[in-house]
């Protein structure tokens, strides 16, 4: 009877320990040799992406594969680099689509990346890029670039940005924040907008959405000229405008509007809302 108690108690740790050990993990690194100004395409299903720039004249792929039913691809185009995750078999469940991306590329690169759940992180990285999610997050930090966004329910946020920007989502916040930027278009239905950045001279700033809130903040030293029409919302401002005649808009009694400039009127802020809030609000 002893001899069997002593034999349970290391079979039973043993059960113990396989609790919670993945099925399958699988980790891949690939490194390729590029030129300068390397393009980098990734088509994913799910997961988190991460890409970051370095000084290497080459692009290193770190891949966290969780299921053994989806296959990494990763090849050389000249100086394109083409990865996606490939499904092997039909019978997938969503935990088995989760494969996370660790991405190095050189500093300057031109970006296209597709990943439909879970989150985009970029960092660091000069040349233009496209984002396209279902529900995945994008969040870039100090890039320079033509940055084109499109998501259904993910949400959008530019730190430290400069160039072009163009976003647009169904139900996901679009946040353009500390970046200095004289062209953003962003248009989302349902969620929020936030500009929260320098207003340059000669810039465009067009925001819209249906029924979320937008928030433009500015400070004393900018300039601008604005119009901002909400059918069904509100408008709210802090900004000491300079009336101007009201454009021919046919808006109906109800609408809400603004219009005027905003020391010299130098860049043109133009937000439409059908039932949302407009704010104009001083930077503290």
């Amino acid at each position: 009877m002893r001899t069997g108690k002593r034999v349970a108690g290391p079979f039973v740790a043993i059960a113990i320990a396989l609790v919670g050990v993945p099925a399958f993990a699988h980790r891949i690194r690939k490194q390729f040799k590029v030129m300068s100004h390397p393009v980098v395409t990734l088509r994913n299903s799910s997961g988190k992406v991460t890409i970051r720039a370095w000084q290497k004249p080459e692009v290193q792929i770190v891949v966290n594969q969780k299921s053994s039913k989806l296959a990494v691809d990763a090849q050389q185009q000249g100086n394109m680099i083409v990865v996606s995750t490939r499904i092997l078999t039909d019978n997938v469940t969503p935990a088995d689509m989760e494969t996370d991306y660790d991405i190095a590329v050189p500093q300057e690169t031109e970006l296209s990346i597709h990943n439909d759940s879970g989150q985009v992180d970029v960092q660091g990285v000069l040349g233009d890029m496209t984002y396209e999610t279902v529900g995945a997050d994008v969040d870039l930090n100090q890039v320079t670039g033509y940055i084109t966004v499109h998501t259904v329910g993910g949400s959008f946020t530019c730190n430290e940005c400069s160039g072009g920007i163009e976003a647009n989502s169904i139900s996901g916040a679009i946040n353009v924040i500390g970046s200095e930027s004289n062209n953003v278009q962003a248009r989302t239905s349902t969620g929020n907008i936030l500009l929260d950045s320098n207003l340059l001279p000669n810039g465009l700033y067009q925001l819209r959405d249906y029924s979320g809130e937008v928030d433009v903040f500015f400070s004393p030293s900018d300039s601008f000229d604005v119009t901002a029409i909400s059918l069904h919302g509100k408008v709210v401002n802090q900004a000491a405008l300079k009336q101007r005649a009201q454009p021919q808009h046919n808006l109906p009694p109800f609408a809400r509007s603004l219009f005027g400039a905003y020391n010299e009127g130098s860049a043109r802020l133009v937000i439409n809302s059908f039932s949302g809030t407009i704010q104009i609000r001083r930077r503290q």
